[in-house]
């Protein structure tokens, strides 16, 4: 099935998805919420001890449900980032363009995106919180898309945070706003400069084909839109980066669309480009030093899908399988109701490539 049939199917099917001073001293982020249901947490929460280029901060982070949570302040502080403040959304955002961090405080939580593209985990590693009416977000959060590393000392409780060397690369956002008396079509995707013409040009243009397509069939789907119908249709596609080190950009698209129904439906797309030729990397590429991997890959798969797959289905390595590269690893991911009911979103299993490869490899060794 080819990817506008499966997006198409999705939409019939009606599913859906995708404080404290600092290194120099310096104001707290406090809580901009009104009412009695501000989120809280105890005092009593563990601390930990935060370093920077040697240097012990003031500010100290916070053990929340097993995540290591860091005061927002730090990246002002700390790594020089100005934290802007929206009092109409009640929205703090600190960073530009594809790293843009956006949260959103409300008296039901912290709402979490970046550029548009909210971040949502079924285990909350990557949730913000207000913590005693100060904004932390988690170092998971910084690791994964910030391009913050940290190493952690147990005996001193510290976590010692330091820059992950990106690619020479800037990442900005196309806006195609294709809306109509059908249909809100709002689309957004990634245009790369700082490479040579031919490689970024390349890369560029498959985000463009990628976005243009789906405007087309967002167009004639909402075309079809009758008088019974009384909401309009609504498309959106935003993007994420997921890995953007070693030559190697990883970015995952999600489309979505809903066209009547209790809900819409979301097709996520992962691509991974090699940044010396703009070719795009298959799993192949990454993880040819292991020439078992497919039998490994299903395996882990298998065990890892069991408890949610449906019965008819096996939840291991597909065909054709959709991936992404991360800082935790290779996230493999299986579209709505691919394997498993609604309620399961778009499983996502990410694996250390340590746990594939032989020891010592380094699958991005042929990209750098």
């Amino acid at each position: 099935m080819n990817k506008t049939m499966k997006w198409t199917s999705a939409i019939l099917a009606t599913g859906v998805l995708l404080g404290g001073s600092g290194l120099i001293g310096g104001n707290s982020v406090l809580a901009a919420t009104t009412g009695t249901n501000t989120v809280k947490q105890a005092v009593q929460q563990p601390s930990v001890v935060l370093k920077y280029k040697g240097q012990i901060l003031t500010q100290q982070g916070k053990i929340v449900d097993g995540n290591t949570m860091i005061p927002l302040t730090v990246l002002r502080d700390a790594f020089g980032l100005a934290i802007n403040y929206n009092s109409t959304t009640r929205t703090y955002s600190v960073g530009s363009d594809s790293m843009k961090l956006n949260l959103e405080v409300s008296d039901y939580g912290v709402s979490t995106d970046l550029n548009g593209y909210y971040i949502y985990s079924m285990t909350g590693n990557h949730e913000a919180k207000m913590i005693n009416d100060r904004l932390y977000v988690p170092f998971k959060l910084l690791n994964d898309y910030l391009g913050v590393q940290g190493v952690y000392n147990p005996a001193q409780k510290s976590l010692e945070l330091s820059k992950l060397v990106m690619n020479d690369i800037k990442i900005t956002s196309v806006t195609l706003d294709k809306s109509n008396k059908n249909a809100s079509i709002k689309i957004q995707y990634p245009k790369i400069s700082g490479l040579t013409d031919e490689v970024q040009n390349t890369i560029n243009a498959a985000f463009k084909k990628e976005a243009e397509l789906f405007a087309t069939e967002s167009e004639k789907e909402s075309s079809r839109r009758d008088g019974t119908i009384e909401n309009k249709y609504d498309y959106s596609q935003n993007y994420v980066v997921t890995f953007n080190r070693e030559g190697v950009l990883s970015v995952v698209v999600d489309q979505y669309g809903y066209s009547g129904g209790a809900h819409g439906g979301t097709m996520r797309e992962g691509h991974t480009f090699s940044l010396k030729d703009g070719k795009k990397i298959e799993l192949k590429d990454l993880l040819k030093a292991e020439p078992n991997y497919k039998q490994k890959l299903d395996k882990m798969l298998k065990a890892s899908t069991k408890d949610i797959a449906f019965p008819e289905s096996t939840g291991g390595l597909s065909d054709n399988p959709a991936f992404f590269v991360s800082e935790s690893g290779l996230a493999i991911f299986y579209q709505q109701y691919e394997i498993a009911p609604y309620a399961a979103g778009i499983p996502t299993y990410t694996f250390n490539f340590s746990s594939i490869l032989p020891k010592g490899t380094d699958p991005f060794a042929s990209f750098k």
